[in-house]
């Protein structure tokens, strides 16, 4: 146990034997050796602790939660238990790679201001296979521009200012699944100065055993939805009711469960959020212009294979053709459209597609941090 770290290395861990062995290691690979590793275990029944105590290290320290407390309880717990002046955040079943910590103390160190910086993540799969990256705006605009509709930080790999975190009074409790999209939310509706850097730094692991595959759908949308309305009442000048909040999240996370009258009002919603902002909040003209064309791409393309599946060739045509016509050409929708002439097997071939292009994407990454 350390007595005055510097860094808290925040871990919840509930029955994450499969990948904490490799997740720990790479805590202790790091080349910033100047932190206390803070495991919050939330009634584990497997192998989790086992696994840790097998290391043996004396920046360990373990706490075991009296019942299962679910992760944002846990977090909170961590935050009032941790010695260090930063709190950084890895999952049970992550890898960090060997510079996180230290470019991450090294950047806040020389900027104070900020409650939280993260940076990019490579997001993998069950085995190890890389996805895509998983980028973050650093930008203030950006940020806010960004919280209508997802969260604008990464949660594991961030780094907090810890007497920042808890002035503002961590992690809201009512949130199970998306706590830390309204922590970050919450922080910027409250001006706290938060930043994310592009060094790729973390990878993390999205499986069938990830908390956003074993919660319930309905939770993880009420959830996002709320915080979406939470923003709207303070950045812009509307009034939106929640069942309009519940529209957009679907636009951009169930796209295929929108009717398409429902889709047309979820997307003006969100784009009139942009035109009413309040004036403190206003965004570059041309942020929103980009920003809403590039953000639509991928509900539009959703909607598109979604009708393709149903076999409406033509109507998957229509889709991509009313994209181009309000927003402007852009390679995708141009595919879609070009193949529904050849039949239903060669348009659904598409996304596949695309996910290979992504996963070639993260090959490119520079090897200086890995």
């Amino acid at each position: 146990m350390m007595v005055n770290p510097l860094v808290t290395v925040l871990m919840t861990v509930y029955n994450g034997a499969e990948y904490l062995n490799a997740s720990v290691q790479s805590v202790f690979d790091q080349t910033f050796e100047g932190f206390e590793f803070l495991i919050i275990n939330d009634c584990s029944t497997d192998d989790s602790i086992k696994i840790i105590r097998s290391f043996n290290d004396k920046r360990v320290t373990i706490h075991n939660n009296e019942k299962n407390l679910g992760q944002t309880k846990s977090l909170n717990i961590g935050l009032k238990l941790a010695k260090g002046k930063y709190i950084a955040r890895i999952d049970a079943d992550d890898a960090a790679l060997p510079k996180w910590l230290e470019r991450l103390v090294g950047y806040i160190r020389e900027h104070p201001e900020y409650a939280a910086i993260s940076p990019s993540v490579i997001i993998i799969d069950g085995t190890d296979k890389r996805k895509k990256i998983r980028s973050v705006p650093a930008d203030l605009h950006e940020i806010i521009f960004q919280v209508f509709y997802n969260s604008p930080m990464n949660h594991v790999s961030v780094l907090m200012n810890k007497d920042l975190i808890l002035e503002h009074g961590g992690y809201d409790e009512e949130f199970k699944i998306t706590q830390d999209y309204e922590l970050w939310s919450s922080l910027v509706r409250d001006n706290y100065s938060i930043t994310n850097i592009p060094d790729v730094l973390m990878s993390c692991r999205v499986h069938s055993n990830s908390t956003g595959f074993v919660e319930a759908d309905k939770r993880a949308l009420k959830e996002k939805s709320e915080t979406i309305l939470r923003n709207i009442n303070v950045f812009t000048t509307l009034r939106l009711a929640y069942e309009d909040a519940v529209g957009i999240c679907k636009l951009f996370y169930h796209t295929p469960d929108l009717s398409s009258e429902e889709f047309e009002r979820a997307e003006s919603n969100f784009s009139n959020l942009y035109s009413n902002m309040k004036e403190e909040y206003k965004l570059p003209s041309e942020l929103i212009e980009k920003g809403i064309k590039s953000l639509m791409l991928k509900p539009y393309c959703k909607l598109a294979i979604s009708e393709i599946q149903g076999n409406k060739l033509k109507i998957a045509r229509k889709v991509a053709l009313k994209y181009y016509s309000k927003y402007g050409f852009s390679m995708m929708p141009f595919l879609i459209y070009i193949s529904t002439f050849f039949g239903k097997e060669i348009s659904k071939k598409l996304p596949f597609i695309h996910e290979k292009y992504l996963e070639l994407k993260t090959k490119t990454i520079s090897t200086s941090c890995l």
